[in-house]
């Protein structure tokens, strides 16, 4: 009895993550899920309360990861003189690991957000590659307090955009680690050029 539970809850799952990929968070309906996992709406209710919780269900742990690789990916300080071809390492390992586990969970957080409290995730995520990137450049004396932050900005978002054209345009985990190492690699060679020529 407990396998046929664990079955139909799969099957809400995999029919709400299939429904909120292609129409998004909002667009998407209880009645919608139900149909699609072959289950009465009421039957669905006996295992989530809401399609929120179903839509949490499937977010939570990969947003969680993703907080935790920024966080590990910008515990390094300029000052730590951490080796650039040891942190592209570290960043394609990390980055590879969170975008091939977690790939279509990313997608639902910052493509199909919409009437979730994810809604304004992407925009979080540039926001804190943005904030190290002034970081190290005022570390650097690159920029100071009086400079316009613009160009931490646009870095930040194109770096943020390039991850996740990656994963949209996925092929194989094999193809998406490929592509993060080169996105990565392509990334700290020019950041350590800007840094000892700008």
């Amino acid at each position: 009895m407990q396998v046929l539970k664990d079955e139909i809850r799969q099957g809400i799952v995999r029919a709400a993550k299939e429904l909120f990929l292609q129409k998004g968070f909002e667009a998407t309906s209880v009645n919608m899920i139900a149909r699609r996992a072959g289950v009465s709406k009421s039957n669905l209710y006996n295992y989530f309360s809401s399609k929120e919780n179903i839509y949490y269900y499937l977010t939570e742990s990969a947003y969680t990861a993703i907080e935790g690789v920024l966080d590990n990916l910008f515990s390094h300080k300029p000052d730590d003189n951490i080796d650039a071809e040891e942190y592209a390492a570290l960043a394609s390992r990390e980055l590879g690991r969170l975008l091939t586990q977690y790939r279509e969970e990313i997608i639902l957080i910052v493509d199909c957000s919409l009437g979730t409290r994810y809604k304004d995730a992407k925009e979080e995520f540039i926001s804190r590659v943005q904030e190290h990137i002034i970081m190290e450049l005022t570390e650097f004396k690159i920029l100071d307090a009086n400079d316009d932050y613009f160009f931490a900005h646009y870095v930040a978002t194109s770096m943020v955009e390039g991850l996740l054209e990656i994963i949209r345009h996925n092929k194989s985990d094999s193809w998406i680690r490929n592509n993060i190492q080169l996105f990565v690699n392509y990334h700290v060679s020019s950041h350590c050029y800007f840094l000892t020529h700008a």
